[in-house]
């Protein structure tokens, strides 16, 4: 079975975590890689499990090319990739057509890769503006006060809070509709009040929250695809 292996100073025990059908073994810096490798035997079926669970809902899917014509998701919105050719690389959001309008520049040898870079970009900045604006409002609601916020490039998480108070979200989170993306940023709030998930943390998260349930259930049928660059933002029509 092919892993990859992170190894951390912060660690005492093994963990193994399954993203995007493909498996990564967290253990501590000075464990022999045969003791690695006896653990991740005694969880193959685990293992091959959620491995074949996930290969499975991705295999049908269309790769994205990163190309002209194509969609992609902004809080739930569908948007269409515009690119053309131009004097310089850029990237700009029309409102009207509900488009993303790339500019290449001629000197540009690898587009797709370019086109990647650009939307990642525009992204990261958009997700920035929209916590900038959005969750102060809903940490004075909930009466909470985060230590600062940012955006990350999370691939097996949706957000985190440190125990210093400070929230991050991937971008990649911003696919999604604004309400779920809402309900990931109540639920980081909420480990301000509460560093687990115990019963007062949902019970406070579902006071705050009425779509807690939905959330759970929208990020778990269309997470995997979202945190997947290959097939980044994609949600299907009838959804």
């Amino acid at each position: 079975m092919n892993y990859t292996i992170s190894r951390s100073r912060r660690r005492t025990t093994i963990g193994i975590k399954i993203e995007q059908g493909e498996v990564r073994v967290m253990a501590p810096t000075g464990l022999a890689s045969q003791r690695i490798a006896d653990f991740v035997a005694s969880k193959h079926n685990w293992i091959q499990q959620h491995v074949t669970a996930q290969q499975a809902r991705l295999s049908p899917l269309p790769k994205r090319q990163w190309q002209h014509g194509e969609h992609l998701y902004w809080l739930g919105q569908k948007l269409q990739l515009q690119v053309r050719p131009g004097q310089r690389s850029t990237i700009d959001y029309d409102a009207t057509t509900l488009s993303l309008n790339i500019r290449l520049s001629r000197r540009v040898t690898r587009c797709e890769d370019k086109v990647r870079q650009l939307v990642t970009q525009w992204y990261k900045e958009q997700a920035q503006l929209w916590l900038d604006t959005t969750l102060p409002q809903l940490a004075a609601y909930q009466e909470l006060t985060p230590g600062s916020w940012r955006v990350s490039s999370y691939r097996g998480k949706w957000g985190a809070c440190s125990h210093s108070g400070h929230l991050s979200f991937s971008w990649r989170l911003f696919a999604a509709p604004e309400w779920v993306v809402r309900y990931v940023v109540h639920h980081e709030l909420c480990h301000l009040a509460h560093f687990d998930h115990s019963k007062a943390f949902w019970q406070l998260l579902h006071a705050h929250d009425a779509n807690l349930k939905a959330a759970e259930s929208w990020l778990k049928h269309h997470g995997i695809t979202l945190l997947h660059d290959d097939y980044f933002s994609y949600v299907k029509e009838t959804e």
